[in-house]
């Protein structure tokens, strides 16, 4: 999850950037219940709907961010909230926060994992151990979505691991 957006546009946007260099920025990181689905046939939808315990967490994150960053000295948090970008101190984040939904935080996802889970049960996991996506020819999946769930942790090394794996188990190599 990350909630870092600099308010404004244009010349406003630029007077904070000129303030950069006393800017930090922190990001927290949750393992989502799954709760998309792909629907259409001639036009493809994809849907996504947060689950309320992952939105509670996710509002949790953003008000320990800003604890840590009060307690290490920020004069002010970026909140992540469109209405309410910045505030002053923990209760005025407390406050925002009460007021908030999770939907309404700005909010990015990183290295989505497991839409893919690759393994033997073909129940559970619509690519085989492989990477074959089961039920269509000639289609490898070697990307994060093949991690059978979210490790919680930046899982760059485990999807290079994984899409190696795969590309060398299809190229003999």
């Amino acid at each position: 999850m990350g909630s870092f957006v600099l308010p404004g546009l244009g010349a406003e946007l630029r007077r904070e950037l000129e303030g950069a260099d006393r800017l930090a920025t922190l990001g927290a990181m949750i393992a989502d219940r799954p709760s998309g689905r792909v629907l259409g046939r001639d036009r493809t939808l994809l849907r996504y709907d947060l689950d309320r315990r992952d939105a509670g967490r996710l509002m949790h994150a953003v008000r320990a961010m800003g604890e840590l960053l009060f307690a290490a000295g920020a004069e002010e948090v970026l909140t992540g909230v469109p209405a309410t970008p910045r505030v002053r101190t923990l209760a005025e984040l407390d406050t925002v926060l009460a007021g908030t939904s999770a939907r309404q935080l700005h909010l990015t996802a990183y290295h989505p994992t497991g839409t893919v889970a690759a393994g033997a049960d073909p129940q559970r996991c619509p690519a085989d151990p492989e990477g074959r996506l089961r039920g269509v020819r000639g289609v490898l999946v070697a990307d994060a979505s093949v991690l059978p769930s979210c490790p919680q942790v930046n899982p760059q090394v485990s999807i290079m691991a994984a899409a190696l794996a795969i590309t060398e188990a299809h190229t003999g190599r």
